[in-house]
């Protein structure tokens, strides 16, 4: 028996590695970068003219729409945390 696992919207920092992580994101959700480079893909970001997000320390970007986005980081590692639209950064 195949059971869907549900992708959770962390509520802490992550330290990711250089392999992609998915994490299933609300519209609005505010990825900032705290540490290191993060790359962020996602079909949500198909047909834009910045399909690639690649985020430097102290950047952020806000989801276009809820959808799986995959987030890694290519140089080694990156820290990844999490805020809403109403919340500062």
């Amino acid at each position: 028996m195949n059971i869907p696992q549900t992708l959770q919207t962390p509520q802490a920092s992550l330290t990711l590695g250089s392999v992609p992580r998915p994490l299933r994101l609300p519209r609005g959700q505010v990825l900032a970068c705290t540490g290191g480079c993060l790359w962020i893909t996602s079909d949500a970001l198909a047909g834009r003219r910045d399909s690639d997000i690649v985020l430097e320390s102290g950047q952020s970007f806000v989801t276009p729409q809820a959808a799986t986005y995959f987030v890694g980081a290519p140089r080694g590692s990156g820290v990844l945390s999490f805020s809403s639209l109403d919340t500062p950064v």
